[in-house]
């Protein structure tokens, strides 16, 4: 990959991480703000999102960028 491929692909991981902090913070404040049903069914909405980001961004940390060829990176753009 060219590294201005690696670049963003690192800015995108950390984009990702962050929104994973704020989602658990979100969760996390819908769990002990609010009580009832409606908030632990949300804050569980929230978590299965979390899960999904959670491993997107361990597919993103085991990619091996040697293998990714620059056809393929820039055909995702």
């Amino acid at each position: 990959m060219k590294k201005q491929s690696l670049n963003d692909l690192y800015y995108i991981k950390r984009e990702l991480t962050s929104i994973i902090r704020e989602l658990r913070s979100i969760s996390i404040g819908v769990r002990n703000d609010f009580k009832g049903v409606g908030s632990d069914r949300c804050a569980s909405c929230i978590d299965s999102v979390i899960n999904n980001c959670c491993k997107l961004q361990k597919t993103l940390n085991n990619l091996d960028t040697n293998a990714v060829t620059e056809q393929f990176a820039n055909s995702h753009k």
